[in-house]
């Protein structure tokens, strides 16, 4: 079995060269449609700020599945699953520490060293020698 019937075989290259190179245009066209289209909404101002953010979050997702499908070709097969599964697990493990990451940005302002004007008072409040 040569190496490309064995990729085959196991769902990382499809059946046949001509889905493989439709698979490939089909994808890099979506993909520079999309990112012109969020390049004009982010840049012309068109939309109202709320608006914009949903189209923006919205086209970011699309894009996602357009790569997911096109370009790593993750599917409904059976082998495909598979690795979805995988790719499921590490957005996890992102997941977790992106939001991780922005819960400890956001609430260390309530851990940071005391302003002047608290130091001073705890300052004053203390027992000297």
């Amino acid at each position: 079995m040569n190496t490309r019937d064995y990729f085959e075989e196991i769902g990382i290259w499809p059946h046949g060269k001509q889905k493989v190179v439709r698979s490939y245009i089909i994808g890099f066209i979506l993909s520079l449609v999309l990112t012109f289209v969020a390049y004009y909404l982010a840049t012309t101002g068109q939309l109202p700020y709320q608006s914009a953010l949903i189209c923006l979050i919205l086209l970011a997702l699309v894009q996602f599945i357009v790569q997911i499908v096109c370009f790593l070709h993750l599917d409904t097969a059976s082998v495909s699953r598979e690795r979805l599964f995988i790719l499921a697990g590490a957005c996890t493990v992102i997941l977790i520490l992106v939001s991780g990451s922005l819960w400890i940005m956001f609430t260390l302002n309530g851990r940071m060293m005391p302003s002047p004007e608290q130091m001073e008072e705890y300052m004053s409040n203390q027992e000297g020698i």
